[in-house]
């Protein structure tokens, strides 16, 4: 039986638009074993956006990333630094890292939760110093969604050429799933 209170995974900038660009955010967060979440700063952010093509020699375009459904259905929830304790946290976080990461793992490390960021440098910092707080990654979360979904290669690597071209995502070659998605882009079609 699913735990009927599964842990909240707070997005990073970088995952969520990384998610969203898939066209399949929606199912993502439905089949996920997490409760999603975003820090009310990251949503604040200007450069939420992705990048879409009208047609399909178009030009890529600005599309804003629009989160209100998600919120609204509850399979979004907003947060926002509210403690003292999560301030401090923040301000020591944000000496190293940027401010949307710092945020999110400050929210993290005082409620409980696990972050979502594929930034090397965050994930090293959040380890460091946060190292109760479980970190989760871009691919962590599509290898979970591709499996649930018994999703086929072809399928997968549309996804992930959605994901390259909306979000401008490439994992690293450090990333442990790193494998994966090279044999997904690889996949004949």
């Amino acid at each position: 039986m699913p735990d009927p209170h599964p842990l909240v995974l707070i997005l990073d900038a970088s995952c969520l638009l990384n998610l969203y660009a898939t066209g399949r955010f929606g199912e993502i967060l439905v089949v996920s074993l997490y409760r999603f979440a975003v820090a009310d700063y990251v949503l604040d952010e200007e450069a939420l956006f992705t990048l879409v093509r009208e047609s399909f020699d178009g030009p890529l375009e600005r599309a804003p990333v629009d989160l209100r459904p998600f919120i609204e259905d509850g399979l979004v929830e907003v947060m926002s630094v509210e403690s003292t304790e999560e301030i401090a946290t923040f301000v020591d976080l944000a000496i190293q890292i940027d401010d949307g990461e710092a945020i999110t793992a400050s929210l993290a490390a005082h409620r409980g939760c696990a972050v979502a960021t594929d930034d090397r440098k965050a994930r090293r910092v959040i380890a460091e110093q946060a190292p109760t707080v479980p970190l989760v990654s871009t691919l962590d979360l599509l290898s979970e969604w591709a499996e649930a979904s018994q999703m086929s290669m072809s399928e997968l690597k549309s996804v992930f050429a959605a994901m390259q071209t909306g979000a401008s995502y490439v994992p690293g070659r450090r990333d442990p799933r790193f494998d994966w998605w090279v044999e997904v882009m690889q996949e004949e079609v």
